[in-house]
């Protein structure tokens, strides 16, 4: 009982966290961010720790319910996009390494 519950929770801040991402991203795609614009994706940012974890939980459920072959059809889409957007939490984290280490060395000099 408690594990469906925990899991409804992690599917529940796992699809908020995906549309955090994807309502902004909408946006943009159809005025063209500009400026303050780029403020929309700020939940989202705000958002990453928990929302990783829960999306890195849902990805394990997802592929773990592929195997036993219980409704693969509704959890193949699942598994690709928590996989992209694991991969996009991974590309954000490594910008945020890259930028503050150019930051560092650059107000070194």
């Amino acid at each position: 009982m408690f594990r469906r519950v925990g899991l409804a929770i992690c599917y529940f801040v796992a699809g908020v966290y995906v549309l955090s991402i994807l309502l902004p991203a909408v946006y943009c795609l159809r005025h063209g961010c500009k400026g303050p614009d780029g403020d929309a994706f700020m939940p989202a940012f705000f958002f990453t720790p928990v929302g990783a974890f829960a999306t890195a939980l849902c990805l394990y459920h997802s592929i773990q319910s592929i195997r036993r072959k219980s409704w693969p059809g509704l959890f193949w889409p699942l598994t690709i996009l928590f996989s992209v957007v694991l991969l996009g939490v991974a590309a954000l984290i490594v910008l945020f390494v890259v930028e503050m280490t150019l930051h560092r060395t650059a107000s070194a000099h």
